[in-house]
């Protein structure tokens, strides 16, 4: 794992526990929920940018399930 996806478990479990402590189990589970997206978000923008900037012209990984989607 990388330092930064070990930052987001951290940050993903660390605002479950919080929550969780000071609003409930629904409310820390639904917290940790929220962390996540947020950081599924940001990875992909990243992820987007390094492409970007590195001229790669190969297809991304959605482009590729799209076509075989659509060859089925």
């Amino acid at each position: 794992m990388s330092k930064r996806n070990v930052t987001w478990l951290v940050a993903i479990v660390g605002a479950g526990i919080v929550v969780w402590l000071l609003a409930g189990a629904l409310w820390g589970l639904l917290a940790a929920v929220a962390v996540l997206v947020v950081s599924e978000v940001v990875e992909r923008a990243l992820r987007r940018r390094r492409r970007a900037a590195s001229g790669s012209s190969g297809p991304s990984v959605g482009d590729i399930v799209a076509n075989r989607r659509r060859k089925q």
